[in-house]
């Protein structure tokens, strides 16, 4: 369930261009589907009363996160427009980063010198990553305007799971639903009409398919699958993201990425899984313990 959700979550990217409509478009009918999807599972599974948040003292922090995740959404998917699937997905996945550096500043959580070590590593990533754009970015500023989609959509990540940190008492598959119904509510008005009437049936199978299958079917596979699975094999399982988003990008547009742009990934990736793992900088070498004095 893990692998099949990460792969296909991939995916996204390719979907959100495939349908040919505008950013806002695609995530209102992303919310749409998707909260449709969500509700109908927590409404089988938990009844309808689940959907129901009594504590009030939550409702700031579901907004807010909801909030939150669906303009990481619009982010994002512009991002994938104004450069690349794979590029924007490699910049996306600084978000681990994002959390440590917010979870230090802003709750006080400690960051000590190995995780500072692996940050380091990760924006070297990035800097291979976008060294072999800079010429394009000068001559097109629409990719430079995507990178920094893809840098905000990565803080609205880190923000997104920050905020639900504080709400564990609710169902992850039903605060997904809350989070899609108020996306729908935010990006109601900014529908362009226009644009669905000129969209072919083709349009309706991708968007369908971005809200069932990426937001509904994806999340129900990943929230079973995470309580089961060691952070281990969550945190390894997260690599099929990126690849599967570098893969489609690939097959489909024929865009690949450079042998720096490779090793930048790898630097990325490998940085984001030495931080959910707790393993030690290497080139921070471990105190000594000084041995016992004999009595």
């Amino acid at each position: 369930m893990l692998s099949a959700g990460m792969a296909i979550s991939g995916t996204a990217g390719l979907f959100s261009i495939e349908s040919g409509q505008p950013t806002l478009n695609v995530i209102f009918f992303r919310c749409v589907f998707g909260a449709t999807a969500l509700v109908g599972w927590s409404a089988l599974r938990e009844g309808w009363k689940s959907l129901f948040i009594t504590d009030r003292a939550l409702w700031p922090l579901v907004l807010v996160s909801g909030i939150c995740l669906v303009l990481n959404w619009v982010a994002l998917f512009q991002a994938f427009k104004l450069t690349s699937i794979g590029f924007a997905t490699i910049i996306y996945h600084l978000q681990p980063f994002w959390i440590v550096l917010a979870g230090a500043v802003l709750l006080k959580e400690g960051l000590s010198r190995h995780k500072l070590g692996w940050i380091c590593v990760a924006f070297l990533g990035l800097v291979l990553t976008i060294i072999p754009k800079l010429g394009v970015m000068r001559a097109d500023h629409d990719w430079l305007i995507g990178v920094g989609l893809a840098l905000v959509a990565s803080l609205f990540y880190a923000a997104t799971t920050l905020t639900t940190r504080a709400v564990k008492s609710v169902k992850p598959s039903v605060l997904s639903a809350l989070h899609c119904l108020i996306g729908v509510i935010v990006f109601a008005p900014f529908v362009d009409l226009a644009a669905l009437q000129g969209g072919d049936n083709g349009m309706w199978g991708w968007l369908v398919g971005l809200g069932v299958i990426h937001t509904g079917i994806v999340y129900i596979l990943l929230y079973s699958s995470y309580p089961k699975l060691p952070i281990t094999v969550i945190a390894a399982g997260s690599f099929l993201n990126p690849v599967a988003a570098l893969l489609s990008d690939f097959l489909v547009f024929g865009r690949s990425l450079t042998a720096m742009q490779g090793a930048g990934l790898v630097l990325i990736l490998l940085a984001g899984l030495a931080v959910n793992l707790g393993w030690p900088f290497f080139l921070i070498s471990p105190r000594k313990i000084a041995p016992p004095q004999e009595s």
